[in-house]
């Protein structure tokens, strides 16, 4: 097709609230325009991008062995409701309703309809493993959407599931999909740090995420010195001093507590002659995700048997660290 005849062109302008490089370039060169905040159109152009993007994608699973599908973006809201993740996910589900009544999420991710698509067959040990993915459009309902295409509402994502017998096999895919996504990465032009991240919501013994350093990006992790470790600063392991190392709870002069939010509910109970009646939580930060059924921010509280206790440090995944003062000191 010849440029005259290509819809989207190019402009000198650029929007007001464009504050990075590569938002600004994405508007003048015709590939983007924003419909709502967090949501945009993809022009011709920007399309071709897209999709060549996810053909690099697609060529590189398929080869690991993955199987592509594809399923309803509108997901039952009772498939949430059953892994209790209605409200602690890191980011606000959209929920629709039909005419019917029946209540829907729109996704944010798949775990809980991948889980469903697979125990809809009668499948045994000798099925496994298997691996599936998608590509698909995600919502999610962002606080702050920013940066053009940095941080969106609504966005296509590639997601992949497998399902295995035992933990050692898990073991072989997950370094599979790791070296699976190094070739993407590398096949990109992309020079990346893989780094060891908080699995939040999704839950699990580890999680590595492939991160480009920029300097508008909005994570922040720690590497060794020769470069053998990486972790994200809310879960990076270090050597500490040994310092008060037997207190539970720091006090603090001007009153009250600080705790970390891993303390254990049965050491919290001790120091502070309360008992804590949690239906599934065994520390602080999990008690609190509990009492206000979302992740906690900070500067949120929650009142228990004549105790506040504020969240003082958060990250987009977990609660760190929380203020702990009796109800009587509290300034209105």
């Amino acid at each position: 097709m010849r440029y005259s005849k290509l819809f989207g062109k190019t402009v000198k302008d650029t929007p007001a609230d464009a504050r990075m490089i590569s938002h600004k370039y994405l508007y003048k060169g015709g590939f983007i325009r924003e419909s709502t905040a967090g949501r945009y159109y993809l022009l011709p152009l920007g399309m071709l991008v897209q999709q060549k993007i996810i053909k690099i994608i697609k060529e590189e699973m398929d080869q690991a062995g993955s199987h592509e599908l594809s399923a309803p973006v509108m997901h039952p809201l009772e498939l949430w409701q059953e892994t209790n993740r209605t409200k602690t996910t890191g980011f606000e589900l959209t929920v629709v309703q039909d005419r019917h009544g029946a209540k829907f999420a729109l996704g944010g991710t798949a775990e809980e309809m991948m889980v469903d698509l697979v125990r809809k067959f009668q499948l045994s040990y000798k099925d496994l493993p298997f691996s599936i993915y998608q590509f698909s459009t995600k919502f999610r309902d962002e606080l702050r959407a920013r940066g053009g295409l940095l941080r969106v509402r609504e966005f296509i994502m590639k997601d992949a599931y497998s399902f295995h017998a035992d933990a050692e096999d898990f073991k072989k895919e997950y370094q599979h999909m790791w070296e699976t996504y190094k070739k993407i990465f590398e096949y990109l032009g992309l020079k990346t740090t893989i780094v060891e991240s908080d699995n939040g919501y999704i839950g699990g013994e580890y999680c590595h995420e492939f991160v480009v350093e920029n300097d508008v990006g909005e994570s922040k992790y720690l590497v060794s010195e020769d470069g053998s470790y990486a972790a994200h600063e809310d879960v990076a392991k270090f050597k500490r001093d040994e310092k008060n190392l037997d207190e539970k709870l720091i006090q603090l002069k001007q009153g009250g507590w600080l705790a970390y939010a891993s303390i254990p509910l049965e050491d919290l109970q001790e120091g502070l002659g309360i008992k804590f009646e949690a239906e599934e939580s065994v520390t602080l930060g999990g008690f609190l995700t509990e009492q206000l059924q979302h992740l906690p921010k900070k500067g949120e509280r929650v009142l228990y048997k004549g105790y506040f206790f504020q969240v003082q440090k958060a990250s987009q995944k977990r609660v760190q660290q929380v203020l702990i003062f009796e109800e009587k000191k509290s300034k209105k």
